[in-house]
């Protein structure tokens, strides 16, 4: 892949894969004006429009998903009041000595303008995003990004864990 369709992917998926769920509860406190609320969040759909060919097949690809390792599917994020994201890597480990539980990169959220921010400590670019919706048991977030081909949206669903 080119290094501008590697970024892209990367930026969006990097971003907005997350999402598994704790099998413990913990008494964490709800987060005033944040759409998270106190659950693991999975992404149960990204696609991008226009369509890039990001697999380098030679056919335009618009789900995102598609690209992902399947050990990383189960994976969920929570966004904690402290502005730290914690991702469960769920039942399929990547890798043997992977962490079940880690902490993986921070947030903000702006509830004005409601704009998340999402910083990996993999070191992509900051994603922002901004909120289209938001339910109880499901978030849609769009960002845009730029490439070669001119600029492209990205939307997210995230359902929390369980119910799917």
């Amino acid at each position: 892949m080119k290094k501008s369709t590697l970024y892209l992917v990367f930026a969006a998926l990097g971003s907005n894969l997350v999402i598994a769920a704790v099998w413990h509860e913990s008494p964490i406190r709800e987060i005033p004006n944040s759409p998270f609320g106190n659950h693991y969040w999975a992404v149960s759909s990204a696609t991008i429009e226009p369509a890039l060919d990001l697999d380098m097949d030679g056919k335009p690809d618009s789900d995102l998903r598609a690209l992902v390792p399947d050990c990383e599917g189960d994976d969920a994020d929570r966004y904690l009041e402290d502005g730290t994201i914690v991702t469960d890597r769920g039942s399929k480990s990547c890798d043997i000595d992977e962490e079940r539980q880690e902490e993986t990169g921070t947030w903000s959220y702006d509830p004005s303008t409601r704009v998340l921010v999402m910083e990996k400590y993999d070191g992509s670019r900051p994603v922002h995003s901004h909120l289209e919706s938001v339910s109880s048991t499901q978030i849609i977030f769009i960002s845009r990004h730029s490439s070669a081909k001119g600029i492209h949206t990205v939307r997210t669903i995230l359902k929390v864990k369980g119910k799917t």
